[in-house]
Protein backbone atom coordinates (compact mmCIF):
# COMPACT_ATOMS: atom_id res chain seq x y z
CA UNK A 1 0.00 0.00 0.00
CA UNK A 2 1.54 3.38 -0.96
CA UNK A 3 0.47 5.84 1.86
CA UNK A 4 -0.72 6.06 5.39
CA UNK A 5 -4.51 6.56 5.25
CA UNK A 6 -4.86 7.62 8.41
CA UNK A 7 -2.73 10.86 8.15
CA UNK A 8 -5.18 13.09 7.01
CA UNK A 9 -7.63 15.65 8.77
CA UNK A 10 -10.56 17.73 7.76
CA UNK A 11 -7.97 20.82 7.55
CA UNK A 12 -5.63 19.16 4.96
CA UNK A 13 -8.68 18.74 2.67
CA UNK A 14 -9.90 22.37 3.63
CA UNK A 15 -6.52 23.54 2.50
CA UNK A 16 -6.16 21.92 -0.15
CA UNK A 17 -10.02 22.70 -2.28
CA UNK A 18 -9.50 26.01 -1.16
CA UNK A 19 -6.66 27.04 -2.87
CA UNK A 20 -8.13 25.30 -5.63
CA UNK A 21 -11.35 27.04 -6.03
CA UNK A 22 -9.40 30.48 -5.36
CA UNK A 23 -7.31 29.92 -8.50
CA UNK A 24 -11.25 28.97 -10.53
CA UNK A 25 -13.28 31.76 -9.29
CA UNK A 26 -13.23 35.80 -9.54
CA UNK A 27 -14.82 36.25 -6.69
CA UNK A 28 -13.35 35.30 -2.85
CA UNK A 29 -13.23 32.04 -1.93
CA UNK A 30 -13.20 30.81 2.22
CA UNK A 31 -13.31 27.21 3.63
CA UNK A 32 -14.17 26.85 7.02
CA UNK A 33 -14.52 23.63 8.96
CA UNK A 34 -16.78 23.42 12.32
CA UNK A 35 -19.26 21.44 13.94
CA UNK A 36 -18.58 18.59 11.59
CA UNK A 37 -19.17 20.42 7.71
CA UNK A 38 -17.35 22.25 5.26
CA UNK A 39 -19.04 26.13 5.23
CA UNK A 40 -17.99 27.92 1.64
CA UNK A 41 -18.14 31.51 1.89
CA UNK A 42 -20.64 31.81 5.29
CA UNK A 43 -23.40 30.12 2.50
CA UNK A 44 -22.49 26.73 1.57
CA UNK A 45 -22.27 24.07 3.56
CA UNK A 46 -21.27 20.05 3.10
CA UNK A 47 -21.30 17.31 6.22
CA UNK A 48 -18.00 16.02 6.20
CA UNK A 49 -17.24 13.02 4.57
CA UNK A 50 -13.61 11.56 6.13
CA UNK A 51 -13.30 9.07 3.51
CA UNK A 52 -9.66 8.62 5.35
CA UNK A 53 -11.34 6.70 8.05
CA UNK A 54 -13.47 4.25 4.99
CA UNK A 55 -12.47 0.84 3.77
CA UNK A 56 -12.79 0.43 0.30
CA UNK A 57 -15.61 -1.51 0.33
CA UNK A 58 -17.36 1.67 2.61
CA UNK A 59 -15.96 4.10 -0.62
CA UNK A 60 -17.67 2.33 -2.78
CA UNK A 61 -20.57 1.76 -1.64
CA UNK A 62 -20.88 5.23 -0.34
CA UNK A 63 -20.02 7.24 -4.07
CA UNK A 64 -23.07 8.13 -5.61
CA UNK A 65 -24.55 11.19 -7.44
CA UNK A 66 -20.79 12.40 -8.45
CA UNK A 67 -20.01 12.51 -4.81
CA UNK A 68 -19.57 10.96 -1.30
CA UNK A 69 -22.87 11.00 0.40
CA UNK A 70 -22.98 15.46 -1.23
CA UNK A 71 -19.37 16.20 0.49
CA UNK A 72 -18.64 18.32 -2.61
CA UNK A 73 -15.24 19.41 -0.91
CA UNK A 74 -13.77 15.76 0.61
CA UNK A 75 -15.20 14.41 -2.74
CA UNK A 76 -12.67 16.90 -4.64
CA UNK A 77 -9.98 15.90 -2.65
CA UNK A 78 -10.20 12.49 -2.79
CA UNK A 79 -9.89 12.53 -7.08
CA UNK A 80 -7.88 15.91 -7.71
CA UNK A 81 -4.89 13.93 -5.19
CA UNK A 82 -5.32 10.94 -6.64
CA UNK A 83 -6.08 9.60 -3.36
CA UNK A 84 -7.23 5.99 -4.24
CA UNK A 85 -4.14 5.47 -6.14
CA UNK A 86 -1.68 6.51 -3.48
CA UNK A 87 -3.04 3.94 -1.12
CA UNK A 88 -3.53 0.99 -3.48
CA UNK A 89 -0.10 1.84 -4.97
CA UNK A 90 1.10 -1.88 -4.93
CA UNK A 91 -0.65 -2.61 -8.31
CA UNK A 92 1.25 -2.87 -10.90
CA UNK A 93 0.78 -3.80 -14.46
CA UNK A 94 3.81 -5.59 -16.39
CA UNK A 95 5.57 -2.30 -17.38
CA UNK A 96 5.25 -0.86 -13.00
CA UNK A 97 1.62 1.30 -14.09
CA UNK A 98 -1.16 1.58 -11.90
CA UNK A 99 -4.09 0.19 -14.69
CA UNK A 100 -6.99 2.36 -14.91
CA UNK A 101 -8.99 -1.31 -14.52
CA UNK A 102 -8.07 -0.60 -10.80
CA UNK A 103 -8.93 2.75 -10.23
CA UNK A 104 -11.92 3.81 -8.40
CA UNK A 105 -13.40 5.93 -11.13
CA UNK A 106 -13.23 2.60 -13.50
CA UNK A 107 -14.97 0.80 -10.54
CA UNK A 108 -17.35 3.39 -10.74
CA UNK A 109 -18.13 3.85 -14.19
CA UNK A 110 -17.11 7.41 -14.13
CA UNK A 111 -13.54 7.90 -15.47
CA UNK A 112 -15.21 9.68 -18.62
CA UNK A 113 -16.90 11.75 -16.41
CA UNK A 114 -15.11 14.95 -15.39
CA UNK A 115 -16.07 14.46 -11.98
CA UNK A 116 -14.47 17.74 -9.86
CA UNK A 117 -15.70 20.31 -12.68
CA UNK A 118 -19.21 18.52 -12.13
CA UNK A 119 -18.92 19.31 -8.27
CA UNK A 120 -17.04 22.62 -8.82
CA UNK A 121 -20.17 24.04 -11.10
CA UNK A 122 -22.77 22.81 -8.68
CA UNK A 123 -20.83 25.36 -6.00
CA UNK A 124 -20.04 27.51 -8.78
CA UNK A 125 -24.31 27.98 -9.34
CA UNK A 126 -25.00 27.88 -5.80
CA UNK A 127 -23.09 30.48 -4.79
CA UNK A 128 -23.41 32.17 -7.94
CA UNK A 129 -19.54 32.94 -8.60
CA UNK A 130 -17.59 33.41 -12.15
CA UNK A 131 -14.98 31.54 -13.12
CA UNK A 132 -11.15 33.23 -14.06
CA UNK A 133 -11.62 31.74 -17.83
CA UNK A 134 -14.45 30.77 -19.77
CA UNK A 135 -12.94 29.57 -22.61
CA UNK A 136 -12.63 25.72 -23.43
CA UNK A 137 -8.98 24.96 -24.35
CA UNK A 138 -7.14 21.93 -26.43
CA UNK A 139 -3.71 20.77 -25.95
CA UNK A 140 -2.08 18.89 -28.66
CA UNK A 141 1.30 16.98 -27.64
CA UNK A 142 3.40 14.54 -29.54
CA UNK A 143 5.77 12.15 -27.92
CA UNK A 144 8.51 11.28 -30.24
CA UNK A 145 9.54 8.07 -29.59
CA UNK A 146 11.25 7.53 -32.86
CA UNK A 147 12.49 10.20 -35.05
CA UNK A 148 11.78 8.22 -38.57
CA UNK A 149 10.85 4.94 -39.69
CA UNK A 150 13.28 2.41 -38.41
CA UNK A 151 16.70 2.28 -39.83
CA UNK A 152 19.47 -0.51 -40.42
CA UNK A 153 18.23 -3.78 -39.36
CA UNK A 154 14.75 -2.52 -37.40
CA UNK A 155 14.10 -1.61 -40.95
CA UNK A 156 14.59 -4.52 -42.42
CA UNK A 157 12.64 -6.23 -39.29
CA UNK A 158 9.54 -4.31 -40.29
CA UNK A 159 9.33 -4.66 -43.53
CA UNK A 160 9.33 -9.03 -42.56
CA UNK A 161 6.60 -7.65 -40.53
CA UNK A 162 4.32 -5.98 -43.37
CA UNK A 163 4.87 -9.36 -45.17
CA UNK A 164 4.47 -11.99 -42.93
CA UNK A 165 2.68 -10.89 -40.15
CA UNK A 166 0.45 -7.94 -41.19
CA UNK A 167 0.02 -9.46 -45.11
CA UNK A 168 0.60 -6.17 -46.61
CA UNK A 169 3.12 -6.44 -49.32
CA UNK A 170 2.17 -3.29 -51.10
CA UNK A 171 3.21 -1.69 -47.69
CA UNK A 172 6.81 -2.77 -48.02
CA UNK A 173 7.15 -2.14 -51.44
CA UNK A 174 6.16 1.30 -50.68
CA UNK A 175 8.17 2.00 -47.73
CA UNK A 176 11.53 0.83 -49.31
CA UNK A 177 10.15 3.40 -52.19
CA UNK A 178 9.94 5.81 -49.25
CA UNK A 179 13.03 4.86 -47.81
CA UNK A 180 15.05 5.50 -51.70
CA UNK A 181 13.57 8.57 -52.16
CA UNK A 182 14.07 10.09 -48.21
CA UNK A 183 10.27 10.62 -47.36
CA UNK A 184 9.32 9.71 -44.19
CA UNK A 185 6.04 9.21 -43.02
CA UNK A 186 6.84 9.26 -39.64
CA UNK A 187 9.28 12.50 -39.84
CA UNK A 188 7.99 15.02 -37.32
CA UNK A 189 8.36 17.53 -39.99
CA UNK A 190 4.75 16.14 -41.47
CA UNK A 191 3.14 16.38 -38.06
CA UNK A 192 4.43 20.62 -39.00
CA UNK A 193 3.14 20.44 -41.40
CA UNK A 194 -0.53 19.99 -40.20
CA UNK A 195 0.36 22.23 -37.86
CA UNK A 196 0.73 24.83 -40.22
CA UNK A 197 -2.31 23.43 -42.90
CA UNK A 198 -4.74 24.27 -39.44
CA UNK A 199 -3.04 27.06 -37.59
CA UNK A 200 -2.54 24.78 -34.45
CA UNK A 201 0.09 24.44 -32.21
CA UNK A 202 1.76 22.03 -29.93
CA UNK A 203 3.86 20.58 -27.59
CA UNK A 204 6.97 17.66 -28.66
CA UNK A 205 8.66 15.85 -25.67
CA UNK A 206 11.44 14.46 -27.22
CA UNK A 207 13.56 10.92 -25.97
CA UNK A 208 16.83 11.91 -23.81
CA UNK A 209 18.15 8.24 -24.62
CA UNK A 210 17.94 4.80 -26.47
CA UNK A 211 14.81 3.12 -24.06
CA UNK A 212 15.53 -0.80 -22.90
CA UNK A 213 13.75 -3.39 -24.90
CA UNK A 214 10.27 -3.74 -22.62
CA UNK A 215 9.55 -0.09 -23.61
CA UNK A 216 11.06 0.19 -27.16
CA UNK A 217 11.31 3.37 -28.52
CA UNK A 218 14.45 6.38 -27.99
CA UNK A 219 17.30 8.15 -29.90
CA UNK A 220 20.37 8.61 -29.06
CA UNK A 221 20.24 13.25 -29.14
CA UNK A 222 24.04 13.79 -29.17
CA UNK A 223 23.86 11.58 -32.53
CA UNK A 224 21.18 13.58 -34.36
CA UNK A 225 21.83 17.29 -32.98
CA UNK A 226 21.59 18.85 -36.00
CA UNK A 227 18.41 17.30 -36.99
CA UNK A 228 16.77 18.33 -33.68
CA UNK A 229 18.40 21.70 -33.78
CA UNK A 230 17.18 22.40 -36.95
CA UNK A 231 13.30 20.84 -35.48
CA UNK A 232 13.48 23.44 -32.91
CA UNK A 233 13.48 26.31 -35.42
CA UNK A 234 10.44 24.64 -37.24
CA UNK A 235 8.42 24.13 -34.00
CA UNK A 236 8.96 27.60 -32.96
CA UNK A 237 8.00 29.06 -36.66
CA UNK A 238 4.72 27.42 -35.29
CA UNK A 239 4.99 28.66 -31.73
CA UNK A 240 5.12 25.51 -30.62
CA UNK A 241 7.19 23.91 -27.50
CA UNK A 242 9.88 21.43 -27.09
CA UNK A 243 9.76 19.23 -23.60
CA UNK A 244 11.60 16.09 -22.15
CA UNK A 245 9.64 12.77 -22.68
CA UNK A 246 10.83 11.45 -19.54
CA UNK A 247 13.12 7.60 -20.08
CA UNK A 248 11.30 4.71 -18.41
CA UNK A 249 14.11 4.32 -16.00
CA UNK A 250 13.58 7.98 -14.61
CA UNK A 251 11.52 6.62 -11.45
CA UNK A 252 14.55 3.62 -10.59
CA UNK A 253 17.31 6.06 -11.58
CA UNK A 254 18.66 9.40 -10.25
CA UNK A 255 18.63 10.55 -13.91
CA UNK A 256 16.09 13.10 -15.02
CA UNK A 257 18.64 16.14 -14.28
CA UNK A 258 21.53 14.78 -16.76
CA UNK A 259 18.51 13.97 -18.96
CA UNK A 260 17.32 17.48 -19.22
CA UNK A 261 20.61 19.09 -18.84
CA UNK A 262 21.78 16.69 -22.49
CA UNK A 263 18.37 17.99 -24.27
CA UNK A 264 18.89 21.43 -22.92
CA UNK A 265 22.76 21.26 -24.48
CA UNK A 266 21.33 20.11 -27.73
CA UNK A 267 18.57 23.05 -27.88
CA UNK A 268 19.64 25.81 -26.26
CA UNK A 269 16.74 26.11 -24.53
CA UNK A 270 15.67 25.65 -20.78
CA UNK A 271 12.79 22.74 -20.40
CA UNK A 272 10.25 22.65 -18.46
CA UNK A 273 7.63 20.36 -19.94
CA UNK A 274 7.57 16.40 -19.47
CA UNK A 275 5.78 13.56 -19.76
CA UNK A 276 6.64 9.76 -19.12
CA UNK A 277 7.49 7.50 -21.84
CA UNK A 278 5.14 4.13 -21.85
CA UNK A 279 2.78 7.51 -19.59
CA UNK A 280 4.65 5.47 -16.49
CA UNK A 281 3.91 6.91 -13.38
CA UNK A 282 4.04 6.49 -9.69
CA UNK A 283 1.41 8.16 -7.71
CA UNK A 284 3.79 8.12 -4.73
CA UNK A 285 7.44 9.31 -6.21
CA UNK A 286 6.44 10.76 -9.84
CA UNK A 287 5.52 14.48 -8.65
CA UNK A 288 8.42 14.41 -6.34
CA UNK A 289 10.25 13.67 -8.64
CA UNK A 290 9.34 16.13 -11.54
CA UNK A 291 9.50 18.89 -9.17
CA UNK A 292 13.05 17.91 -7.53
CA UNK A 293 14.39 18.23 -11.54
CA UNK A 294 12.50 21.68 -12.56
CA UNK A 295 9.71 20.30 -14.52
CA UNK A 296 6.87 23.50 -14.02
CA UNK A 297 4.43 21.66 -16.23
CA UNK A 298 3.67 17.64 -16.81
CA UNK A 299 1.52 15.75 -18.95
CA UNK A 300 1.73 12.19 -18.13
CA UNK A 301 -1.75 12.22 -16.18
CA UNK A 302 -3.62 9.69 -17.59
CA UNK A 303 -3.96 5.82 -17.88
CA UNK A 304 -2.33 4.04 -20.94
CA UNK A 305 -4.80 1.37 -21.11
CA UNK A 306 -8.12 3.63 -20.69
CA UNK A 307 -9.17 7.30 -21.86
CA UNK A 308 -10.82 9.52 -19.23
CA UNK A 309 -9.88 11.47 -16.69
CA UNK A 310 -7.70 9.93 -14.02
CA UNK A 311 -7.61 12.85 -11.76
CA UNK A 312 -11.92 13.91 -12.70
CA UNK A 313 -10.34 16.67 -14.19
CA UNK A 314 -9.23 17.97 -17.68
CA UNK A 315 -8.41 21.34 -16.35
CA UNK A 316 -4.35 22.35 -15.38
CA UNK A 317 -4.01 22.29 -11.65
CA UNK A 318 -1.45 21.64 -8.70
CA UNK A 319 -1.25 18.11 -7.05
CA UNK A 320 -1.19 17.17 -3.99
CA UNK A 321 1.85 16.22 -1.80
CA UNK A 322 0.79 13.74 0.29
CA UNK A 323 4.47 13.79 2.78
CA UNK A 324 4.13 17.95 2.97
CA UNK A 325 0.67 17.89 3.06
CA UNK A 326 0.41 21.10 0.66
CA UNK A 327 -0.03 21.35 -3.00
CA UNK A 328 3.03 20.91 -5.31
CA UNK A 329 4.59 23.80 -7.02
CA UNK A 330 4.58 22.55 -10.65
CA UNK A 331 1.57 22.22 -12.68
CA UNK A 332 -0.43 19.12 -13.76
CA UNK A 333 -2.27 18.68 -17.36
CA UNK A 334 -4.21 15.62 -17.57
CA UNK A 335 -3.90 14.05 -20.72
CA UNK A 336 -7.57 12.79 -21.57
CA UNK A 337 -7.05 10.75 -25.02
CA UNK A 338 -3.37 9.18 -26.29
CA UNK A 339 -4.01 7.19 -29.98
CA UNK A 340 -2.74 4.19 -28.81
CA UNK A 341 -4.94 3.82 -25.90
CA UNK A 342 -7.75 3.91 -28.14
CA UNK A 343 -6.32 1.77 -31.27
CA UNK A 344 -4.43 -0.79 -29.36
CA UNK A 345 -5.91 -4.37 -29.19
CA UNK A 346 -4.21 -4.52 -25.55
CA UNK A 347 -6.22 -1.20 -24.38
CA UNK A 348 -9.84 -0.13 -25.62
CA UNK A 349 -9.15 -1.96 -29.08
CA UNK A 350 -11.67 0.26 -31.09
CA UNK A 351 -12.28 1.00 -34.56
CA UNK A 352 -11.32 4.73 -35.75
CA UNK A 353 -15.13 5.30 -36.30
CA UNK A 354 -15.52 4.29 -32.21
CA UNK A 355 -12.52 6.19 -31.37
CA UNK A 356 -13.88 9.38 -33.40
CA UNK A 357 -17.03 8.87 -31.37
CA UNK A 358 -14.98 8.63 -27.67
CA UNK A 359 -12.86 11.47 -28.92
CA UNK A 360 -16.45 13.56 -29.67
CA UNK A 361 -17.61 12.58 -26.26
CA UNK A 362 -14.90 14.04 -24.19
CA UNK A 363 -14.93 17.12 -26.33
CA UNK A 364 -18.60 17.60 -25.36
CA UNK A 365 -18.15 17.30 -21.77
CA UNK A 366 -14.98 18.97 -21.81
CA UNK A 367 -16.90 22.05 -23.73
CA UNK A 368 -19.51 22.30 -21.62
CA UNK A 369 -17.09 22.99 -18.63
CA UNK A 370 -14.19 24.96 -20.29
CA UNK A 371 -11.26 22.52 -19.90
CA UNK A 372 -8.93 21.37 -21.30
CA UNK A 373 -8.96 18.57 -24.02
CA UNK A 374 -5.24 17.15 -24.06
CA UNK A 375 -4.53 15.03 -26.90
CA UNK A 376 -1.37 12.60 -27.52
CA UNK A 377 -1.24 11.75 -31.09
CA UNK A 378 2.50 10.37 -31.84
CA UNK A 379 4.00 11.11 -35.24
CA UNK A 380 4.26 7.35 -35.61
CA UNK A 381 0.43 6.84 -35.33
CA UNK A 382 0.39 7.46 -39.46
CA UNK A 383 0.81 5.35 -42.80
CA UNK A 384 1.49 2.05 -41.57
CA UNK A 385 -1.01 -0.60 -41.61
CA UNK A 386 -2.49 -0.32 -38.33
CA UNK A 387 -2.75 3.02 -38.21
CA UNK A 388 -3.91 3.75 -42.04
CA UNK A 389 -7.59 4.19 -40.83
CA UNK A 390 -6.73 6.62 -37.97
CA UNK A 391 -5.10 9.60 -39.88
CA UNK A 392 -8.73 10.46 -40.84
CA UNK A 393 -9.28 10.79 -36.93
CA UNK A 394 -5.99 13.41 -36.20
CA UNK A 395 -7.56 15.22 -39.12
CA UNK A 396 -11.70 15.25 -37.58
CA UNK A 397 -10.60 15.87 -34.22
CA UNK A 398 -9.30 18.88 -34.55
CA UNK A 399 -11.64 20.02 -37.04
CA UNK A 400 -13.94 19.27 -34.17
CA UNK A 401 -12.39 21.34 -31.94
CA UNK A 402 -11.97 24.48 -33.92
CA UNK A 403 -15.86 23.99 -35.10
CA UNK A 404 -16.42 24.28 -31.03
CA UNK A 405 -14.58 27.13 -30.42
CA UNK A 406 -11.44 25.50 -28.76
CA UNK A 407 -8.69 27.61 -28.16
CA UNK A 408 -5.35 25.69 -29.18
CA UNK A 409 -2.84 26.31 -26.60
Amino acid sequence: VGGDRKDMNTEDVKNYVEKYLKRMSVEPIEIDVKNGRYTINNTLSFEIYDFWDKTDEELLNDFDDFSFRGDNIGTIFFFLSGYWEYTHNNIKDEYGRFPATESFSYKKGVLEEPVVEILVENIRKELKLNYNDETPKAFLTHDIDNLGLPKGFKFIKSLGGDILKRKDIKLAIDKINKKINKKDPWSVYNLLELHKKYNTKGIFFFMPDIQPNNCPGGYDPMKNKRYLQELEKEIKSTYGKIGIHYDVRHLKEDRMKNDLEKLEEIFKTKIEYGRAHYLLFDMTKSFDIYEKAGIKIDSTGSYADRVGFRFGTSKPFKPYNFKEKKEYELVEIPLIVMDGSLQSPRYMNLSPKEGFKKIKELITKIKKYNGTFTLLWHNSSFYTTEWREWERVYHESIKYLKENGFEFV
